[in-house]
């Protein structure tokens, strides 16, 4: 059997997490910029992306956690990314 974590290891697990989840969301943020730029800059970008993905992919793996629970996290600082997108628009238009 297992034996539980205790609160600093759960907290530094979860710590771990959010931190794979802002990375997550950063790498896949960006990919919304690519098809603004030319060229160079377009590539170093791609370049970036492909990587950030396979580090996100191989974080995951090493932390054991779980791709749905991964996802629900990075969705978290999607929302909060498209809010103050959302914010900044409406200034532009008013």
């Amino acid at each position: 059997m297992e034996k539980p974590l205790t609160i600093e290891q759960a907290k530094t697990e979860f710590e771990s997490h959010l931190l794979i989840a802002l990375f997550k969301a950063t790498v896949e943020q960006s990919t919304l910029l690519t098809s603004k730029y030319k060229q160079r800059m377009k590539h170093d970008f791609n370049k970036w992306q492909k990587i950030g993905f396979e580090l996100v992919q191989q974080l995951e793996t090493r932390n054991f956690t779980d791709t749905e629970y991964m996802d629900k996290l990075s969705d978290i600082f999607h929302n909060i990314n498209s809010g103050m997108r959302e914010e900044f628009y409406k200034g532009l238009e008013s």
